[in-house]
Formats: C-alpha cells, sequence, structure tokens
C-alpha cells in the first residue's frame, strides 16, 4: 500500500497522523459518506458453492432476494387531498308518513235506522233549516220522537279526510263515544276530532260515523 503524502509539501506521514511533521499543516480528512439505503443499493451477486472436504457435490447457497422497494404516495394523489373529493355517507331514509285516509264524506247511521251521507259543514237539529239558510251550509233534519233533540243541536263538518264536532248550544247536549268512553262536547261551538267509527249522541238518540260508499 502506497504511503501517504502531503498535500502541501509533498512530505510523506506517518500513519494517523492528523498533521504534517514537515510543514505542521492539518491533514485534511475525507467525508465519511452516508450508508446507502436497503433498497437502493446494487443486487449481490448469489454466492457460488463451494465444495466441502469430502469432495462431494457442491450444495447450491439460495440467493437472497433484494428487500422490495415501497411505492411512495406522490402529494396530493390521496383521496382526502384531491380538491373537492370527499367521503360519501349515504343518507339515512326518512321515515314514511303514515297516509291519511283519503275521504270527503261520511255516513251518518243514527240509532232510530235514519242514514244520511253529508260531506262538508252541515248543521244537525230537528228543525236545523234556518241556521244553515243564514250560514250557508247543509242542514240534517234528525228524526226525533222523544224531542230530546235541540232544533239546531250539533255542527259538524269533513273535509280533507278530518272530521270535526262541535256542540251548537244544545239543551241536553252532545257526547263523542270512542272505545266505550264519552267525551261531553263544549256549549261554546268548540270543536273537536272525530273518526271513522265514533259513535256520537244528540240527547237521547245518537249515530255511528262510517265511511261512505
Amino acid at each position: 500500500m502506497a504511503s501517504a503524502r502531503c498535500v502541501f509539501c509533498d512530505a510523506t506521514l506517518q500513519p494517523n497522523s492528523s498533521y504534517c511533521v514537515s510543514c505542521g499543516q492539518l491533514i485534511p480528512r475525507q467525508p465519511a459518506r452516508p450508508p446507502v439505503p436497503a433498497q437502493f443499493q446494487a443486487p449481490r451477486e448469489a454466492p457460488q458453492a463451494r465444495p466441502d472436504a469430502s469432495g462431494a457435490a457442491p450444495v447450491p447457497v439460495p440467493a437472497v432476494p433484494a428487500a422490495p422497494v415501497q411505492p411512495v404516495p406522490l402529494p396530493q394523489s390521496l383521496p382526502w387531498q384531491v380538491p373537492g373529493a370527499r367521503a360519501e355517507v349515504p343518507a339515512a331514509p326518512a321515515p314514511a308518513a303514515a297516509p291519511r285516509p283519503a275521504f270527503d264524506r261520511v255516513e251518518l247511521v243514527f240509532s232510530t235506522g235514519q242514514r244520511a251521507v253529508v260531506s262538508g259543514s252541515v248543521v244537525l237539529g230537528r228543525k236545523p233549516a234556518d241556521t244553515a239558510l243564514a250560514m250557508g251550509i247543509r242542514s240534517v233534519e234528525v228524526l226525533d220522537d222523544t224531542r230530546s233533540v235541540s232544533r239546531v243541536h250539533l255542527f259538524l263538518e269533513v273535509a280533507d279526510g278530518t272530521i270535526t264536532l262541535g256542540d251548537a248550544g244544545s239543551a241536553n247536549g252532545a257526547r263523542l263515544e270512542r272505545g266505550g268512553r264519552q267525551l261531553p262536547l263544549e256549549g261554546a261551538g268548540t270543536r273537536v276530532a272525530a273518526a271513522i267509527g265514533d259513535r256520537v249522541w244528540l240527547g237521547d238518540l245518537s249515530f255511528v260515523i262510517q265511511a261512505a260508499a
């Protein structure tokens, strides 16, 4: 191996010397190179098989495969980095609203056997014609031998699948019966909601609200 020489005075340098004994200059050091990552190193050649001392056939030495290079994602290539891209979350379906029965008229079946199909606004009683004419609505004259039904006894309205009732200021009152329970109607004309199958009492008489054919 050739001896190292000083780059300033060309004198022979002593091994492991930090400066030249001839000119006194510091000996420059070669900068150490950083190690090369494994994925960028050149693949090593597989070692050749060697015969053993007994003269047997050489045993091949398996080559060690180089470590695979993992791809690195480029900037702005991930889904959350792309402008305008976002994860789509499926919306929960809205609960379906219960359909309202579509009807605009009902049939009143009285306990006396009388029947009447009504729609819109009507007034019921023994003699409701004058009141109905003044209000511009229809009248239903209730046949009553007991005279417990007032001349103008009850207001009833059927519209957009809803039924409402109101006492017209009757003497014996009106009641709404549902499920075996009766609800007295106020005499001030306050309306309450009724439904198909309800029974309505006018004094001692009653009628059942049924769907019109």
